[in-house]
């Protein structure tokens, strides 16, 4: 367990500083939040052997990495807290703002004080304490920084739970509710914290060297590193929900865009939009739900224009194979509409080309008129590209 919380717990840390740097330079609530996430990442980092070792080679000090790494867990709480409050939304006195910051100064300058009065410092790195968790200068060094832990993870788990039903539903509820567990688990971890400093006692084992063994906590371990998860599960759900309907935009533009390029270009009387190659396509960086139910309708209003050249349909539909309301038929499945819609398109956008009035429109798509919302339209539209792009693969083209 521990050489999980040693190593992929930093990494998982600093990937989130990494992609949230440039949201730094936006508002102050996600620059509150990369602050956080930089201090956990900056404690956390503390753990490593050979960190320790430099460390303490530098600064002369040789379990300076327990001092740091929980003066960053002060300063995370600190900026947790900022990120909690300007994302409410809501006004705050003056005096509540001043206050977070003189108990995280203060904080930490009793936690310095303790460190270089009160703690022994007879081993290296961040364990040496574990030979003395019965003596009363460690004991109250660390439920001073579990105390500081404990009142911002609390406070963390209340904002956002009492906020929790202002959001929409979705991956932005699901977010916040993340926000709080983590909240909950902080607080959960800090209370642990205190049992096992008040029971441990003088209860560290030594190795032949006389260097005391990390006492081996899986509950101090695994708790800590579920609160990070929650927490990074609760600021990443919201834009990787994004993400995904960006990417599913995309996919589905590539998908249209064949068909559409065809009706552009077999259209030009009708405004279909401005011609543009996929690879550009892939390239546009924004939105893509409007630009996509767009062209979806801008092949509608192509099948329109090339029906007005066409001659009477070939027969009027009976009611057993009559289309039903939404492209659908009782007859007729919807695969087969779409590839009877894709097939006289291809002979359309061909007749077109050689300036030939349109083919009659097969009776079976005498009604059809797509989906009745964007959504419904989209997804037909894809099934009829999906059809045509396999009727161009067939045909060489």
């Amino acid at each position: 367990m521990r050489p999980l919380f040693t190593w992929l717990m930093p990494t998982l840390i600093w990937a989130v500083v990494l992609w949230r740097a440039p949201s730094a330079f936006t508002t102050r609530a996600n620059r509150a939040l990369w602050a956080a996430f930089t201090a956990i990442a900056l404690g956390l980092s503390c753990r490593p052997a050979f960190i320790e070792r430099t460390l303490g080679d530098v600064t002369g000090i040789r379990d300076v990495t327990q001092l740091l790494k929980h003066l960053a867990g002060v300063a995370a709480a600190y900026f947790l807290l900022e990120y909690v409050q300007a994302v409410r939304h809501r006004p705050e006195r003056p005096v509540a703002a001043r206050a977070r910051l003189l108990l995280t100064v203060a904080a930490s300058l009793v936690l310095t004080l303790l460190f270089v009065f009160a703690l022994p410092h007879d081993a290296d790195g961040a364990f040496g304490i574990d030979a003395h968790y019965g003596e009363p200068g460690v004991k109250v060094y660390l439920c001073v920084f579990d105390t500081v832990f404990a009142l911002a993870s609390a406070r963390a788990m209340v904002l956002f739970w009492s906020n929790r039903e202002a959001v929409p539903p979705g991956a932005l509820r699901a977010g916040v509710t993340c926000l709080a567990a983590s909240g909950a688990t902080g607080l959960a971890y800090a209370l642990y914290r205190y049992h096992f400093i008040l029971t441990s006692g003088d209860t560290t084992e030594f190795d032949a060297d006389g260097r005391p063994v990390p006492l081996q906590d899986a509950v101090g371990e695994v708790l800590p590193a579920l609160m990070l998860v929650l927490l990074v599960l609760g600021v990443t759900l919201p834009p990787a929900r994004t993400l995904m309907g960006y990417l599913r935009d995309q996919y589905a533009l590539w998908r249209l865009h064949p068909l559409w390029a065809d009706v552009v270009a077999a259209v030009p009387q009708v405004v279909l939009g401005t011609p543009s190659s996929r690879l550009r396509d892939l390239l546009t960086v924004r939105d893509r739900s409007v630009e996509l139910a767009h062209r979806a309708f801008a092949i509608r209003d192509a099948v329109l224009v090339l029906r007005e050249d066409t001659p009477v349909p070939e027969a009027a539909p009976t009611p057993e194979t009559a289309p039903a309301p939404g492209g659908g038929s009782t007859a007729v499945a919807d695969e087969d509409l779409a590839r009877a819609e894709a097939r006289w398109l291809r002979t359309a956008v061909r007749h077109r080309a050689r300036s030939l009035p349109a083919p009659a429109t097969p009776a079976a798509l005498a009604a059809t008129t797509g989906g009745r919302t964007p959504r419904e339209e989209v997804a037909w539209m894809l099934t009829v590209a999906a059809a045509y792009r396999q009727l161009c693969t067939d045909e060489g083209d």
